[in-house]
């Protein structure tokens, strides 16, 4: 496990810490150099905050900021590509040509953490293109099957990888698998992979493996410990 340095930020006249964390996402328990997402518990004080509202608040600046943090660090443990959560405010600043700037052997996954309305995304699709069009960079949907994060929006922007939400995984792996894998066939339509949110036990492992799906979830942080250990 990788153990970061935290960070304060200060926002809005109030102190915050961060502590950067990451996620392996692999298609096989075996396999220790997959992609590492970086994940964060947020502190005000010993109370602690809701990632995804900290980062929807925080300013460009401050987020790159916090993303150069993380990767000074963790570009020196591993050559693996590295997926940052982003929003449309991000994806629409210039800090993303500088993070591909000060880290050009790096590969990089941007994934769209979004809760704005459908036409808002569209919008800016040029400008997915024209990151997508480095290379080093793919653009991946988070949490398919909450908020905005549905088929109007991968019918129409062009995403490299779709990922489904922990929440709509356990539903339909608990009530509905047939639907499950129905809806696993109409997603890889729609974007070269997919990715399964809440790995959390063996029997989801063999099933999202017959799916020929990219995993991630605790499932996966259990197998790393038990290897430190």
């Amino acid at each position: 496990m990788i153990d970061f340095p935290s960070i304060s930020i200060t926002h809005e006249s109030n102190q915050f810490v961060v502590f950067p964390r990451v996620e392996l996402i692999t298609d096989c328990m075996s396999k220790k150099n997959g992609i590492y997402e970086v994940l964060c518990i947020v502190k005000k004080g010993s109370k602690q905050i809701c990632p995804k509202v900290f980062f929807s608040e925080l300013s460009t600046q401050n987020s790159y900021i916090i993303h150069r943090h993380v990767l000074n660090f963790l570009t020196t443990q591993t050559t693996s590509t590295i997926s940052l959560n982003t929003n449309l405010n991000f994806l629409k600043s210039h800090y993303v040509e500088m993070l591909l700037s000060e880290f050009e052997c790096t590969k990089f996954i941007l994934e769209l953490v979004e809760t704005s309305p459908l036409d808002t995304i569209i919008q800016i699709n040029d400008r997915l293109n024209e990151i997508k069009a480095n290379p080093r960079v793919s653009v991946w949907l988070d949490d398919f099957g909450t908020e905005h994060a549905n088929f109007d929006l991968v019918n129409l922007v062009n995403f490299d990888a779709i990922k489904m939400s922990k929440e709509l995984f356990w539903d339909l792996y608990e009530n509905d698998k047939l639907l499950l894998k129905y809806l696993i066939k109409m997603i890889k339509r729609k974007a070269n992979m997919i990715v399964i949110e809440g790995v959390n036990s063996f029997e989801k492992y063999i099933f999202c493996k017959e799916q020929q799906c990219l995993m991630q979830g605790y499932f996966f942080s259990e197998i790393e410990a038990s290897d430190v250990s």
